[in-house]
């Protein structure tokens, strides 16, 4: 049993750039909930942008200076994109600077606070006393005050506490692609994503019990990732590159990557899948929150666009935080002293904070490999799918939500659907009647100013963008958005992740015309769709 007094309080944040704006908000309602709780809490432990926003913590800055930071400097930063994947996206110069401004050549030894920040050393190869080339192997990294004595060293043990914070949050937040490495240090993602547990494991070599430990999680958002590909005989090209289906919800990783990579997501995803907090959880019980909205799609790290910034706030200022709320109130006074016994449980608030993991799509559902076909049904209460108008084998015939038929109505080949991979656009397709004109869905170029309607045309290389697709989930797993890759000439291209995508809209309330509409998660309804394999006739 530990003789230190009191409870151990951990606040812990994770990785993902842009989306720490919705750490930020969340931490903003525990803070006005309790002004008490920055003082209060004894270590910050962080990773990518988690170890930004632990940095900017311990240089006393409050909630609302990084809800002022995400929605300011770095919405500027991020895009200032430079798109050839040759050479960095982001200038890790400039992160650096930015910390320095906070901390000078402050030692992560001398932080006024306890500190957990992490990052991987990719190694190298250097000429030794004698002159011999020596490899350093790569290996994780902890920069933190809490380890440094004579066991440490013995256990082989290193905190890094000679390293300036500045140096130490920039490591941890440069991913590979996005920022060059900082003296050999890339992400702390190749550690963790998410360092509670370790944190937890730092607070019991120093001293304490598990049972005077509590932590706090603070994610930036929980995005569902899947195959619907069927992987058993996938060999290593597929495993890198996909066998190109449209309901794989894997993206490119990598700014500037080019199209998406199974096995590098799945690296550097598994960790975002719940597994730290799970394992927490199982260390502190009712001690223990993660507070991990689930988001509706993938938001990039550098995205910038609007509706990914109301997104990020919105489930920032919506998400239960009640458990967290019981767990600062029972153990984060710095009254509060242990008895030695098991501490008081926090009493469970009817919706609970950490999210269930989402339920991938079935192995038995068709695979849209070439050749399956799919009605795509509305999102409306009405059973209507997308239809070529009046079964037309005119090029031009307009696409309109109409009343689904069944698989035995003659005409029925009007209402189904092919996906076709896209060999000069990786990770786009076409959408082709099964009609036999060989016709696939396109956006219209109207020039009236009213939306562009969606209608059926040959492949033409010249429109090509307006005539591909891909598929982005929705609020509710199972709907999608359906987006087309073309997107007006006055939008931003220097960040490709900062325009408002176009999807596929209907308009419910007055006619049956699909148009191409700005994605809007919060009013989803007229542009979300789910895809039915024509033996359902649901």
């Amino acid at each position: 049993m530990s003789t230190l007094p009191g409870h151990y309080t951990i606040i812990s944040f994770v990785g993902g750039g842009i989306r720490g704006l919705l750490s930020a908000t969340i931490l903003q309602r525990l803070y006005d909930a309790n002004k008490a709780l920055l003082d209060e809490t004894r270590m910050f432990a962080g990773c990518s942008t988690g170890a930004i926003i632990s940095s900017e913590l311990l240089g006393h800055k409050t909630p609302k200076d990084l809800i002022d930071m995400f929605t300011g400097d770095e919405l500027n930063f991020y895009n200032a994109m430079n798109p050839d994947p040759r050479t960095p996206a982001y200038s890790i110069d400039k992160v650096l600077g930015s910390q320095k401004a906070i901390h000078f050549d402050t030692k992560i030894a001398d932080a006024r606070k306890d500190v957990l920040l992490v990052s991987f050393n990719v190694g190298q190869v250097e000429p030794d006393r004698d002159n011999k080339m020596m490899p350093t192997p790569w290996k994780p990294m902890m920069f933190t005050n809490m380890l440094g004595s004579d066991r440490d060293r013995l256990d082989g043990l290193d905190g890094n506490g000679d390293t300036p914070i500045a140096v130490a949050a920039t490591s941890s937040g440069a991913m590979p692609g996005q920022l060059g490495s900082l003296d050999g240090n890339v992400d702390g993602a190749f550690f963790n994503h998410d360092p509670t547990v370790a944190a937890i494991a730092l607070a019991v070599r120093s001293g304490y019990a598990l049972d005077q430990i509590a932590a706090i999680t603070i994610g930036t958002g929980y995005m569902p990732y899947w195959l619907q590909s069927d992987t058993h005989d996938w060999g290593a090209q597929q495993w890198m590159e996909g066998d190109g289906n449209p309901f794989d919800n894997i993206t490119p990783f990598l700014m500037n990557q080019k199209r998406s990579s199974p096995v590098l997501d799945l690296s550097l995803n598994g960790t975002s899948s719940e597994l730290m907090p799970h394992i927490a959880k199982m260390l502190l019980g009712d001690r223990y929150v993660n507070i991990n909205p689930r988001l509706p799609c993938f938001i990039p790290e550098n995205s910038t666009n609007t509706q990914a910034i109301s997104l990020l706030q919105r489930h920032g200022q919506t998400v239960d935080i009640t458990d967290a709320l019981a767990l600062i109130e029972n153990y984060w006074s710095k009254n509060v002293v242990t008895t030695g016994t098991t501490s008081r449980p926090v009493a469970k608030s009817p919706a609970a904070a950490t999210p269930k993991a989402a339920t991938p799509p079935k192995a038995s559902q068709t695979t849209p490999v070439k050749g399956a076909l799919f009605f795509i049904r509305h999102k409306g209460s009405i059973v209507r799918v997308l239809d070529v108008k009046d079964a037309s084998f005119q090029a031009g015939a307009q696409v309109i939500a109409y009343g689904k038929k069944s698989m035995a109505d003659p005409d029925v080949k009007n209402q189904l659907w092919e996906f076709v991979p896209s060999v000069e656009a990786p990770g786009w397709w076409y959408l082709k009647t099964a009609m036999g004109t060989n016709f696939v869905m396109t956006l219209a170029g109207d020039d009236t100013g009213a939306a562009s309607r969606v209608t059926v045309q040959a492949r033409q290389d010249d429109i090509r963008d307006r005539q591909l697709w891909n598929l982005v989930s929705t609020e509710e797993l199972g709907y999608f958005f359906i987006q087309n890759k073309y997107q007006a000439s006055d939008v931003p291209i220097v960040n490709t992740d900062s325009y408002v995508p176009t999807v596929i809209g209907v308009e419910i309330d007055h006619t049956e015309d699909c148009y191409g509409v700005a994605l809007d998660y919060q009013k989803d309804t007229p542009m979300a769709f789910c895809f039915l394999p024509p033996t359902n006739e649901g």
